[in-house]
């Protein structure tokens, strides 16, 4: 690739876009992606960190329309942070900025060899969103939603472990409780009056 080639693919996270192929993957599995959201995207990640205008997405890619800029701009943005996972609320990609544009937040690498190594965008600021994980799963981290039977076991365990013991405090040292005269040959016997209601 020459120097003053732009680049074919870029990766962020778990993604990688080929702008020539106008293809978007996650881990190697394409994604489908409509041409404007697609190059609204192509457009974020030529600036990564920086602002990208309304005005400048209007006059690149609605530059004959008025009326449906505002819904289709909306409806791309929409779509990009739906194939993307991310969220308005807590954005990890997009970034709303209100009355201005969109931020792409964040580090983007150039891919510059088959063997998929990157190379990191030199333009591409640090901000401490680039340094949060993308993806805690990919780190072979176990989700929360595989821990939850784990901890409701070790609840379980816990609390009955703990009503065991609290059961032996209290009655340990009642001699005329009636598991004290418990022995093995009147144990049905001694479990019946052990259950009966009391007179």
């Amino acid at each position: 690739m020459q120097a003053n080639d732009p680049p074919r693919r870029l990766g962020f996270g778990v993604f990688e876009v080929d702008l020539r192929e106008r293809q978007l993957t996650k881990r190697g599995l394409r994604i489908r992606l409509q041409e404007q959201p697609f190059q609204v995207l192509a457009m974020l990640l030529e600036r990564p960190g920086e602002v990208v205008t309304r005005d400048e997405l209007r006059n690149r890619l609605w530059p004959n329309t008025i009326v449906e800029f505002d819904h289709g701009l909306n409806k791309a943005i929409s779509k990009i942070r739906e194939v993307l996972g991310d969220s308005v609320e807590s954005p990890r990609f997009v970034e709303t900025v209100a009355r201005r544009g969109y931020r792409f937040l964040a580090g983007v690498a150039v891919i510059d060899s088959p063997d998929r190594q990157r190379e990191p965008t030199p333009s591409a600021p640090t901000t401490a969103n680039d340094t949060a994980p993308v993806d805690r799963t990919d780190a072979g981290a176990p989700s929360k939603q595989a821990l939850r039977p784990y901890i409701w076991s070790l609840v379980f365990g816990l609390a009955l472990v703990l009503a065991a013991s609290l059961f032996w405090v209290l009655y340990s040292k009642n001699e005329s409780a009636p598991w004290q005269s418990c022995q093995w040959k009147t144990f049905p016997a001694t479990l019946r009056r052990i259950t009966s209601p009391m007179a």
